[in-house]
């Protein structure tokens, strides 16, 4: 008779398939947290564009209209339009010698996802 001493050390099959479904799990969800993360983060960095494209049309530096603005290789297009704020406090401004100015800009982002941004200012 042959004495085989089977060595029990190791993985099976099945340990290696579970381990990989769970490697796989939480691969796609690092990647589905990372893909948000850069959606939030270009989110930002236009609404700052937008929000320096009204700084510089309030100042007088720019005058209103559309933008043409290049962000992470993505070209995007800022609306600015400039009015003055209702009539519902200018008693008040007309009191303090202040007039009010309103710019709101506007953009689409790569996502589809329409923004809008409303600055007041009185001066």
């Amino acid at each position: 008779m042959i004495n085989v001493n089977l060595n029990r050390k190791g993985f099976t099959l099945l340990e290696v398939l579970v381990s990989l479904v769970l490697l796989a799990i939480i691969l796609i969800g690092s990647l589905l947290a990372l893909n948000l993360v850069q959606r939030l983060t270009l989110k930002n960095i236009l609404r700052d564009e937008a929000l320096a494209i009204g700084q510089r049309v309030l100042k007088g530096e720019e005058s209103p209209g559309s933008f043409e603005v290049r962000v992470r290789n993505f070209n995007v297009s800022y609306n600015v339009t400039l009015e003055t704020c209702s009539t519902n406090s200018s008693d008040l401004l007309t009191s303090l010698n202040l007039t009010c100015k309103k710019v709101r800009v506007s953009w689409n982002d790569p996502y589809g996802e329409g923004h809008e941004l409303e600055i007041n200012s009185f001066r």
